[in-house]
């Protein structure tokens, strides 16, 4: 079966679109590995500010962390297609996911896990909390975040995070590398 054409391709794009250099990460909103190469991310395109350098960040699911999806949907949902809310959002949830990882979750209803991410998007966001859930529901934000595992399927990214350097699988930098490795393999492609 065939993957339906989305709306918008996969992933949220930070930097130049017509980068020299090209990082796709394909991480999940619960999983402690994509937290611990998160802040690397944002260290490495901090660093490259104004540099050939651009990250595509393709949110997935991965099937033990069941809070994922809706907070992956709140993601969206905050974002709207904003890169800056969205990498901004990311990082907050992040910072936070101890809160709804599976075991502090685990007596908890699906409610409850839709409040927590409104909670968080009030917080961070200020959003205004109907509207938030109504589009969070939308089917807009439901392709957006089934997209990119789709997506995932096609480079066979079974984990996260997996990490792609111009198109490139096997990539010499993962969640416990520092900016001066990724310096070491990005320094030079410029």
């Amino acid at each position: 079966m065939s993957i339906p054409i989305p709306h918008r391709p996969s992933g949220i794009l930070l930097g130049d679109p017509q980068a020299s250099v090209t990082i796709d990460v394909f991480v999940d909103i619960q999983c402690p590995h994509s937290r611990a190469i998160w802040p690397n991310l944002m260290e490495v395109m901090r660093h490259y500010t104004g540099a050939s350098v651009s990250l595509k960040t393709h949110l997935i699911t991965l099937s033990n962390h069941r809070q994922a999806w809706d907070m992956s949907l709140g993601l969206f949902a905050l974002a709207e297609g904003d890169a800056d809310k969205f990498y901004g959002f990311a990082t907050f949830l992040y910072e936070r996911q101890d809160t709804f990882y599976n075991g502090p979750f685990l007596h908890k209803t699906h409610d409850d896990l839709r409040q927590l991410v409104a909670d968080y998007a009030e917080e961070h966001g200020k959003v205004e909390r109907d509207a938030f859930f109504e589009r969070m529901d939308s089917s807009e934000i439901y392709v957006m975040a089934r997209t990119p595992i789709r997506y995932a399927a096609t480079r066979s990214v079974w984990a996260t995070p997996t990490v792609f350097i111009n198109n490139a699988g096997l990539v010499p930098v993962d969640q416990h590398s520092s900016l001066e490795d990724w310096q070491a393999v990005i320094d030079p492609l410029l």
